[in-house]
């Protein structure tokens, strides 16, 4: 018996569909790993509106269900790329602008004191996903939180770049590791209780799901 190609095509599309890494609401899944940030004490400030934020990015209430900033990076394939305007400093990884170390951080970092002459200013990242919400479940416990977008995790930042022992996939450096920094007020959340503390607790395995009902 003889089927058109259109009919064969139909009848295969559900099943490849249904094959296709969904969650219970039809929101695709992402693998990921979570790293950690303290937004609100970001002196440079943050990639997006901040009028999207109370308490300078920690948390926010919607609904009664509380919400943490977050940021992607834009060489992220799996979440989407975006742009941002580097210098050709940054393009160079240029090491030099790694002058400060503080609050006990083992790397050389940035100045982000505005009225030093070594002020190194971030680049502006646009398309960054500003107020896009998704669902973060550790993959140890199945704790999940909601995370905002208020700002860019840029890959040739000094910033990461200046984070020379680290590993590309924990300073948003690798394309194909889906990576979301998220504020530390969160860690608790997907942890038993622990307080995050840099070098010390460890970043965490995660499944990312799109979440419409917050984004902006």
């Amino acid at each position: 018996m003889y089927y058109s190609p259109i009919i064969l095509a139909l009848a295969v599309l559900p099943a490849f569909s249904s094959a296709l890494p969904q969650s219970s609401q039809g929101g695709r899944v992402l693998d990921g790993y979570a790293t950690f940030n303290d937004y609100g004490a970001q002196k440079t400030g943050v990639n997006c509106n901040t009028e999207l934020w109370q308490q300078s990015g920690k948390q926010k209430l919607v609904d009664n269900q509380r919400i943490f900033g977050a940021a992607t990076s834009d060489v992220a394939k799996g979440l989407g790329t975006y742009k941002c305007d580097y210098s050709d400093s940054d393009m160079k990884s240029n090491l030099s602008v790694c002058t400060v170390q503080k609050d006990g951080n083992p790397f050389k970092l940035p100045s982000d004191d505005m009225n030093s002459p070594d002020f190194y200013k971030p680049p502006f990242c646009s398309g960054a996903r500003c107020g896009t919400c998704y669902t973060i479940t550790n993959t140890d416990n199945q704790k999940k939180v909601t995370v905002q977008i208020l700002d860019a995790c840029p890959a040739q930042t000094a910033w990461n770049y200046c984070k020379t022992t680290i590993a590309a996939n924990q300073r948003c450096g690798d394309p194909d590791t889906n990576q979301v920094d998220i504020d530390l007020a969160a860690y608790p959340a997907l942890t038993d209780g622990q307080t995050y503390q840099s070098g010390k607790t460890p970043n965490l395995n995660i499944k990312i799901t799109d979440n419409p009902s917050c984004s902006a």
